[in-house]
Order: structure tokens, then sequence, then C-alpha cells
């Protein structure tokens, strides 16, 4: 049985600065620094694929990586969704509460489009989970592939990104999917 070959890439984008690992099956985490949220006027409003780069990484960057990174450029270039990488991830697969609603808000939100918690408790048929959804929030671990930040309150306020560090750069991602989904 072969073994998974792990790579750590380090990315420079419009949200600040970005941590992804990833196995030869694909991404298997990724953590945004929530630096740049502490000062929104240094998020990038520029978009465009020339803002993502890599800044450092260790291990190979092969076609899986390469993919992520391609992604990652289209995604802060038009804010459109293309094929998404591939994923290597226990938490995204599980066959429980928390894996579910990850992999429906995959499945069902569409760029520059948000839901409540309750909306996806709902989709998720547990329609008084809306608890148990922003728990598997917390628990994503792979924001902007798992789009988490277009999960909104009821009553429509941002709710608490990255445990209420990222309310900024949540702010900023919507914005900027609404744009490129002409919605703004």
């Amino acid at each position: 049985m072969s073994q998974n070959v792990m790579s750590a890439v380090v990315l420079q984008t419009p949200i600040g600065i970005i941590h992804s690992t990833h196995t030869s099956k694909g991404v298997q985490s990724i953590k945004l620094d929530q630096s740049y949220n502490e000062n929104p006027t240094i998020i990038n409003k520029n978009f465009g694929a020339s803002n993502v780069e890599v800044i450092d990484h260790s291990g190979p960057l092969d076609e899986n990586v390469k993919s992520f990174i391609d992604w990652l450029k289209a995604f802060f270039g038009d804010g459109q969704m293309r094929s998404l990488p591939a994923i290597d991830n226990e938490i995204i697969d599980k066959q429980n509460f928390t894996g579910l609603v990850l992999r429906t808000l995959m499945m069902k939100t569409s760029c520059g489009s948000t839901l409540s918690y309750a909306d996806l408790a709902k989709l998720c048929n547990s329609p008084k989970a809306c608890r148990a959804v922003g728990q598997a929030m917390r628990a994503n671990p792979i924001p902007l592939i798992v789009p988490c930040h277009r999960v909104v309150g009821s009553n429509g306020k941002l709710g608490h990104y990255m445990s209420g560090k990222g309310d900024n750069i949540k702010a900023w991602l919507l914005d900027h999917e609404k744009m490129a989904a002409g919605a703004l």
C-alpha cells in the first residue's frame, strides 16, 4: 500500500496568507490567516489571478496542488466556481452530520448567494439543527472550497466567521462573489 505524499503550500492572496496541506489524493486542509481581518484596509480590493502567488512550499507541487492553485486563481480572479480541486479530508468524507452539512453546502450554494444556518439545516433534513450547522461550519477544514462564508444568520448578519476573527474577510468574500455574479 502506497503512502500519501504530503505537501504544504503558503500562498499570498487578496485576503491574506492561505496555508494549505495536500496529500497525493487532494487538498487536506486550508487555513486562512486572520491578520488581514484585524486591519480591513489591507485586504486587497484588486481582483485578479495575478493576486495569488506561492510564497513557500514543502513537498512536491504535483497536479493536485497545481489544480488547487489554479482553482484559487480563478476564484479570486472572477469569483466563479470552477471544477473543484480534488479533496482528501476525512471530515468531509465522514458519514455523520458534520460531513453531510459540509457536502450539502458545497453542492447547494453558488457564487454570489448566501443561505442561513436554518436553511442549511433544512437542506440536511434537520430543520431544528441550526446550532449543529454552526458547529459544522466551525469544523470546516477547507474553507473557500466548502464555502462556509456563504452561511449567514436568519437576520442576514454575518455571524462569527473564523470564530469572529474573520468577519472582515467574510464580508470581502461575499462582496467579491456578488460582484463576480453581477449581483452588486
